[in-house]
């Protein structure tokens, strides 16, 4: 499997988590998945409302690949702290994530299986807080943690 997560963002936080979770996840990816054959980008755009920008999530049957193109207005994830933008980003990742596997299988992939497996890396993820404390489970969590530091 060839896994990918890119950006096009303007002004919030989107860029810098969206490196969390590649910088993460897709090492571990390409190891545990690497007899399947599909490539599946995923591409966090935070942007101007103006834009007019659609989510959307295409198969190209051609290149055996899945686009995932996932769009949040600008506007209102300036508002945020990073902790909210991280907790809204993860659960649209895995909402779209889900959506666009459900009408297709790739032969070696358990999609069920390959979701957990995200949320479960996902949960892995250390931030480093301002006390110096190493904080896990930021990412795919129910709720916000308010407890965290609101910018890391």
């Amino acid at each position: 499997m060839h896994f990918n997560i890119v950006t096009d963002t303007a002004g919030s936080k989107v860029g810098e988590l969206a490196s969390e979770l590649r910088n993460y996840l897709i090492p571990i990816i390409h190891s545990k998945y690497a007899n399947v054959d599909v490539t599946i980008l995923v591409g966090f755009r935070c942007l101007s409302e103006s834009y007019k920008r659609r989510s959307f999530i295409r198969y190209t049957k051609k290149d055996n690949c899945l686009a995932i193109d996932i769009s949040v207005k600008l506007e209102d994830y300036i508002k945020m702290y990073k902790i909210e933008q991280r907790y809204h980003l993860g659960n649209i990742f895995i909402e779209y994530l889900r959506e666009a596997l459900k009408k297709r299988t790739f032969e070696g992939l358990d999609n069920e299986e390959f979701i957990d497996n995200i949320i479960k890396w996902g949960k892995e993820i250390p931030i480093k807080m301002d006390s110096g404390q190493i904080k896990v489970e930021n990412w795919f969590r129910d709720e916000i943690d308010w407890s965290s530091d609101l910018d890391k």
